[in-house]
């Protein structure tokens, strides 16, 4: 075929658009936990207002994530097999069971843990807002100093054991690529480390903007303090994602250091095929390049505008790279040399778009319903003495609002900009 690609009809790529999105939405997962890691377990101060945030997002991403599994399954009803039948340690979909309702299990102790002195000081009102929260808090009525203390070392331990956790979620799925070997371009040790990194790079980007989106609907002004340090943490971890990349591009790219069935196959699909542009343009340049320029600019990265393009260009690359694993491993054809396996992506029906669109937008109720349901403002905020009620603002200067006024699906009362942290 003198080196050119023709299109193979006699072969199909099984995993399409639901298989991309689950460890783009896995990673996320990983990523938030790891954020909301940086206050309880590394101490990071300046992120205690982000923490509780983070704990919401990463759950109701963690909820919403075998969604994609499902989707992509022709009977999703055999998927109850994998909890009624032991599979383990052959089976990875099996590991995953038992990974997925651990972490469920825990994230949703380090959420108790985590809002159970603000719940205590809601139920202590009146209404049936007080007594939902007087469930939610399971008969607790510690608010000393002592409890808030017994709290944070709960934290501590549980975020510690959550970040193994988020380790195995996501780095399982690289093991699984990695581990099949009939598939050069998913055939290496590299892949569940490159899947470790890129799901902290995204989920610390996923945060910015979650964290900067919820403050404005609010009507608070994000801490320019927290957005400037997810946005440092996001380039240290950008550049060990584009050292990977690196040493992934020259073991694959290069003929003296690639086994030739990988560098004929990242040859012919990635640099010269129809895996070009995703690699090259999204992934390393919109992904990995562009936002390391534009921080590299002060007036950018002291920006809104420049700190959400950066953020927005780093989840668009990371998705490239799930993208261009799933279907590039896939479009190397099994039956002859130089052909390509043609992957399609329907705009509404199976596999296609409107599925993924339909994810996203049940993670996006989720985590409105938990926003609604705990109060994160509040505990981020400094615990007030009297009892907490649906409508009282959580902080002086917000606007008084009735105490028997039922709490909307929102994330809580607005507050004055001159009482809020930052700038924008």
């Amino acid at each position: 075929m003198g080196g050119s690609l023709t299109h193979s009809g006699l072969e199909n790529a099984y995993w399409g658009l639901m298989v991309v999105t689950y460890p783009y939405i896995s990673g996320l997962v990983a990523g938030s936990f790891i954020v909301s890691s940086l206050s309880h377990v590394f101490h990071q101060r300046r992120f205690d207002a982000l923490a509780p945030l983070a704990v919401l997002a990463s759950l109701a991403l963690l909820i919403a994530a075998p969604l994609t599994v499902l989707g992509d399954a022709r009977q999703p009803s055999n998927a109850l097999e994998l909890l009624t039948r032991d599979h383990l340690p052959y089976s990875p979909l099996s590991m995953f069971i038992v990974i997925w309702l651990t972490y469920i299990a825990l994230m949703l102790a380090e959420l108790y843990f985590a809002f159970r002195a603000t719940n205590v000081r809601i139920a202590e009102g009146t209404g049936w807002w007080a007594g939902l929260h007087r469930v939610i808090a399971l008969g607790s009525s510690d608010t000393s100093e002592s409890g808030a203390r017994r709290d944070r070392r709960i934290l501590f331990g549980l975020s510690c054991v959550g970040i193994v956790l988020a380790f195995l979620f996501h780095g399982y799925i690289g093991f699984v690529f990695g581990a099949t070997k009939a598939r050069s371009l998913w055939a290496t040790p590299l892949m569940p480390v490159l899947f470790i990194v890129s799901a902290i790079v995204s989920g610390i980007a996923f945060m910015w903007l979650v964290y900067v989106v919820a403050m404005r609907y609010v009507g608070r002004r994000a801490d320019r303090v927290v957005a400037s340090g997810l946005l440092t943490y996001l380039v240290l971890f950008l550049l060990l994602d584009l050292f990977l990349d690196a040493i992934d591009l020259l073991t694959s790219a290069v003929p003296e250091y690639a086994q030739g069935s990988t560098y004929s196959s990242f040859y012919h699909l990635m640099l010269h095929g129809p895996f070009t542009f995703t690699y090259l343009g999204v992934q390393l340049g919109i992904g990995m390049v562009l936002p390391l320029v534009l921080w590299l600019i002060p007036v950018v990265r002291r920006s809104w505008l420049g700190g959400a393009v950066i953020s927005l260009a780093v989840l668009a690359g990371v998705f490239a790279m799930r993208w261009n694993v799933v279907l590039g491993g896939q479009a190397e054809s099994k039956i002859s040399s130089n052909t390509v396996v043609t992957t399609s992506v329907p705009l509404t029906g199976f596999d296609s778009l409107q599925t993924v669109l339909g994810v996203f937008a049940v993670a996006f109720l989720i985590f409105l319903l938990f926003s609604w349901l705990f109060p994160w403002r509040q505990a981020s905020a400094a615990a007030p003495a009297e009892p907490l009620d649906p409508g009282r603002p959580a902080q002086a200067g917000a606007p008084a609002e009735p105490l028997d006024q039922e709490p909307s699906l929102r994330f809580g009362p607005t507050l004055s900009p001159a009482t809020s942290k930052g700038g924008a």
